[in-house]
This record gives C-alpha cells, structure tokens and sequence, in this order.
C-alpha cells in the first residue's frame, strides 16, 4: 500500500510522517514537498520518497498522486481559493483511484460553515471518495508558538477569547491518531471528533499555567478590536489578527462535541492534560 502525506515538513507532519515510519515498513511513504531538494534535509527519506506537489500547481496533482492509495491531507494555512485547487485535487485523486483521504479539519467544521475546513469536507463528500475527518480541539502547541512571547515576556496570554470554552489537543497525540488510522483504513466514511481536555475557558487555562511555570500567568481578555491592533503594532497583518478574533470569538462548539472521548479510544490510553503540557515545556516558558 502507498500513503502519500502532505504538509510533511510541517509541526504535524513531521510527526505523522515519524509515527508511520515507526509503525509499519509494510507501506510505501511518500511525502508531498514543494522543493524535493530542500525538504531533503527536513525529511528522513530517500530520493524515491519525494514527489515535487505544490497546492497551487493543479498539473503537481496527477504525478503525486500516481499509484497513490491512500492520502494524508493538510491544508496549508494561506489557502482559501477550495473551488480553484481543492477540487482539482479531489478530481485528480478520483482519477487516481485514491482509496482513502484522512483529512486533517477542526472540531466542528460542519457548525462552522464560514471556515475553509467545511467547504473541504463538503467537497470531499461530494467527490465520492472514503474519507476519514479528523476534527481537533486547539493545539496546545499554540502556547509555544504565537501565545508563547506574551507567557515568556509578559506573564500574560492574550486572546480575543471572551469566556468562551475550548478543547485542547497535543500535536503528538494527533499525529499518532493520524498514523493509526491511515494504516488502518476504514471501510466507510468516518468522522472523528479529537479533544485532549475537557472544554475551559482561558480564566481557567491562566490557572493551570500559573500553577505550572510557578508564577501568576494572567488571561487579559482583550476586546477583538484592540487586539487587532496590537497585532498590527507587533506587526502581524491585519488578516492573520482577524482570523484570530474569528476563531476565539465566533467559533462556537457545539455542547454535542464538548465531551467527547474518541481521542482516548484511538491512542488506548488518556490523553496528556494541559497541565503536563505546560510541565513538560516549561523551560521554553520561562524568562
């Protein structure tokens, strides 16, 4: 069997990528790269394992997708346009007699039908392929990336969150998930809802972190339009700072989702706590 994975280079990729190489030497990886020659000194593969895909190149899709059975699908981050690559890709993969897509969306992208995620799984649905949706809460791994300057700088996590509640999920744990059940398959449609923690607001987050890294963490709460403009300040663009106050303020999950133990049920074990989580990275959150 060959598995063909996007986004490989990337933070779950990466790890997707690490976990299917432990797990099986059964199947064939192949790993969708932009620059075969750069990602040469990211990936640990050979030569063959490269194909050159570019998601905003549809005449990348047939050649990647050749003798491909089954397809890890990440959407870049910058891709919005579903109607001018999305659907020539699922087009070519239907060409291609792909078996199965895993496609990497968020926790409840069918509720949310203003984000790309829904129109990728309508699309996938639509096409005729088997898919498995994997829905995820929050990554913790957030924390280390663009929350981590106000935790380490300023004692202080600043989202547009308001008192809504969310789920968190370790990036490990996903692409374990991820690894498994592309090796498994599935024989019908599935969609999986994956959540590490029990929904809490981020009053409750500032707690945990505090108890954590043993110093009084703060949740400042900031009104949506000023924290537009601080993000521009710090120079972010107005875009990527609008999306934020999107998907903290607007993106409302469902009670119907908030209590979910699909995760546990797939890694066999519990989930990591956030708390763990902070533990674990606490040198990178410190001063």
């Amino acid at each position: 069997m060959n598995i063909l994975i996007t986004g490989a280079t990337g933070t779950v990729g990466k790890s997707v990528v690490r976990y299917l190489q432990q797990a099986s030497s059964e199947h064939r990886l192949f790993f969708a790269v932009r620059r075969p020659a750069i990602a040469r000194h990211e990936i640990a593969a050979k030569t063959w394992q490269l194909r050159q895909f570019d998601f905003e190149d549809i005449y990348s899709y047939q050649p990647a997708l050749k003798d491909i059975d089954r397809l890890f699908l990440l959407r870049p981050p910058n891709l919005t346009d579903i109607k001018g690559y999305i659907l020539p890709l699922l087009k070519a993969a239907v060409k291609a007699e792909v078996k199965l897509i895993v496609f990497l969306s968020i926790q409840s992208a069918d509720k949310n039908k203003w984000t790309p995620h829904y129109k990728i799984e309508q699309a996938i649905e639509q096409s005729g392929l088997n898919y498995i949706f994997l829905r995820p809460g929050f990554f913790m791994q957030n924390f280390l990336q663009e929350i981590k300057e106000d935790i380490v700088q300023r004692n202080e996590i600043f989202v547009p969150a308001g008192s809504n509640r969310f789920s968190f999920i370790d990036t490990e744990e996903l692409a374990e998930v991820a690894a498994r059940v592309l090796l498994e398959g599935t024989d019908a449609p599935q969609k999986y809802t994956l959540t590490g923690t029990s929904p809490m607001d981020y009053y409750r987050v500032a707690t945990i972190a505090s108890e954590s890294l043993d110093r009084r963490i703060r949740y400042s709460n900031p009104n949506p339009l000023w924290f537009i403009i601080k993000k521009l300040i710090r120079g972010r663009k107005l875009m990527f700072a609008f999306v934020q106050v999107v998907l903290y303020r607007f993106n409302r999950v469902p009670p119907s989702d908030q209590y979910r133990h699909t995760l546990q049920r797939l890694l066999h074990r519990p989930p990591k706590s956030l708390n763990t989580f902070f533990l674990e990275h606490k040198d990178e959150l410190t001063p």
